[in-house]
């Protein structure tokens, strides 16, 4: 490996600048880059209680020498390239010579190193940026990072961290991300001395993404390899109906390097189109290895951005090999389920009072007279009905001016409250399943329902472990009878994962999840009479002006506004 060198000036204005560290797991993202660049094959990392108090990683990698180390932590000091030619064709992950003197710069930290045949390794240990002590180290070849105290000179950046279970799951799917990219290392991962991650190497990837995404996607998981001139392009696609409420489950690779693509993105999409419900988002696999001169990673100095010199080729490529995958392979797949594709129930389904909103009819969880109290000619009720706007809007009138209702996001905010308020008084009245539903969730997945179980159970959804990371649904709200239980449990687990809702101990985000699943859609027709009965179940639970999530229900335009418009007033 080539030694440690200061970049010129001509280098270090050609590369991309900015702060790369954000958070802890931006640490171990750029030291877990230069374990891979270094040749490691085994991969160790430690966090503390709260991930930015203590970071350790371990490699076996090449190492370095005294003189090289003692560089490192200099800005602008790299091995990767020597001039901004090598720029336009890198092949390492890292390139920026960056990473260690941003992590020393705001932290306390110490580095240990030895070289292979070395007698002795040496160490460097740093404040602020500040080298305050070196010597010699007894250790095995390889590097060893421990960073402590990050961001302990800088309060202001410090502040803006998430919880520690939330800065925790940042890292795991650092480590995930990368173990997927590279099998053949071995990863691990403790927190506060509790093994998280255990990835032994693998052959090939397949074997590996299994590991990583849970026995959930086991069967479930499809390998396809195309080469063309100039470009590989492998990619590990999940059936269908594995799909997820947000992108948690899409990694894209270009040259063993993690990106975020919007080329890569949209060319996936395209080539799941009409195979998956609407608002879900695939599991897929995706690595793209292409001529490093056909794509530019100097875009971003997190390193995650790129840019292709031919992106329609790349689109065309990559949407095309999945929609040829999802045609072949046997699956049963889904189709795109549209607004008018809800399903209806009976009269004879339910025992409670009937009000026909547009999804069938749906009962009354609680009946009319256990509602909260309301106010006749409300707010809502007292306005006349004129008319319909798409299926979506519904337009009212009062003497001052024109309102424009979302009727999906009032019936929202309806359920919502109807729900907490039985979840305040006690619990809410559940329906019990002939059987249950079992769900099979990914590692990540599992460890955040086992976080949030006993605050799903307060909500009326009874669940339990169900061996491996597997869960039992057993009872369910009654306001969910005919709900797709799955994507409600997904959804719950997905807006904790992807940092929507931060604190997992927030019972409102679960009890919003379950208004907005059990609500009506944008899209359905409404008659004069649901209309009613939706504006006086408003006015019933308080004559709310916002949905649980803070969007407005309606927009109101008065008359003088309009007559401006219309030239009818100055």
């Amino acid at each position: 490996m080539a030694r440690i060198r200061i970049l010129s000036r001509e280098t270090i204005e050609h590369i991309a600048a900015g702060e790369v560290i954000e958070r802890p797991a931006s640490v171990v993202k750029e030291l877990l880059e230069n374990a891979i660049d270094a040749g490691a094959d085994e991969i160790s990392v430690e966090i503390g209680s709260t991930p930015e108090a203590y970071i350790r990683i371990s490699d076996n990698g090449c190492g370095m020498e005294e003189d090289d180390l003692r560089l490192s932590v200099l800005s602008h000091t790299t091995s990767k390239i020597q001039s901004s030619n090598e720029l336009a064709s890198i092949s390492t992950l890292g390139f920026r010579g960056e990473a260690l003197s941003s992590i020393v710069s705001v932290s306390r930290t110490r580095i240990s190193t030895r070289i292979d045949g070395a007698s002795a390794g040496c160490f460097i240990r740093t404040e602020a940026g500040d080298i305050v002590e070196t010597g010699a180290a007894a250790q095995p070849r390889g590097t060893i990072v421990e960073v402590n105290d990050l961001f302990f000179n800088t309060p202001a950046r410090k502040k803006f961290l998430k919880t520690p279970a939330t800065e925790q799951r940042k890292v795991i799917e650092v480590i995930s991300t990368y173990a997927l990219c590279y099998p053949g290392i071995r990863f691990s991962l403790k927190a506060k001395g509790r093994d998280i991650l255990k990835l032994l190497p693998e052959k090939e990837h397949l074997a590996r993404a299994t590991a990583v995404l849970g026995s959930a996607f086991r069967k479930r998981l499809h390998l396809v390899h195309v080469k063309r001139a100039g470009i590989s392009l492998r990619a590990i696609v999940a059936s269908p109906d594995m799909a997820r409420a947000t992108r948690v489950y899409m990694y894209t690779f270009v040259n063993g390097r993690h990106v975020k693509d919007r080329v890569l993105t949209s060319a996936i999409m395209e080539g799941f189109r009409g195979h998956l419900v609407k608002k879900r988002y695939p599991c897929i696999v995706l690595f793209v290895d292409i001529d490093p001169s056909e794509v530019d990673v100097n875009v971003h100095p997190t390193k995650t951005q790129i840019r292709f010199r031919n992106p329609s080729a790349v689109f065309g490529m990559v949407a095309s090999t999945i929609k040829k995958t999802l045609a072949d392979y046997p699956w049963d797949r889904p189709r795109e389920l549209n607004p008018q594709d809800e399903p209806t129930y009976s009269a004879t389904e339910v025992s409670e009072p009937m009000v026909t909103y547009g999804m069938g009819k749906l009962h009354k969880t609680w009946p009319r007279q256990s509602r909260l109290t309301g106010v006749a000619g409300g707010f809502y009720s007292s306005k006349k009905v004129i008319g319909v706007l798409h299926s979506t809007y519904i337009l009212l009138q009062d003497r001052d001016a024109l309102y424009i209702l979302d009727q999906h996001a009032s019936h929202e905010r309806v359920n919502y409250e109807r729900l907490k308020t039985a979840i305040s008084s006690g619990s809410p009245e559940s329906q019990l399943l002939i059987e249950p539903v079992l769900i099979e969730l990914g590692p990540d997945e599992y460890r955040v329902i086992e976080k949030i179980m006993p605050l799903v159970l307060r909500a009326g959804i009874e669940l339990e472990p169900f061996g491996g990371t597997t869960i039992a649904v057993r009872a369910i709200p009654s306001m969910l009878s005919s709900a797709d239980v799955n994507s409600i449990i997904l959804d719950i687990i997905n807006k904790v994962m992807d940092g929507t809702h931060d604190t997992v101990d927030h019972l409102d985000d679960i009890i919003a999840t379950i208004a907005c699943h059990r609500s009506i859609t944008a899209g359905k027709k409404l008659d004069e009479t649901q209309i009613i009965a939706l504006l006086e179940d408003l006015d019933e639970v308080g004559s709310p002006r916002s949905c649980p999530h803070g969007r407005p229900l309606y927009k109101k335009i008065g008359i003088e506004e309009i007559e401006r418009w219309l030239a009818r007033r100055p």
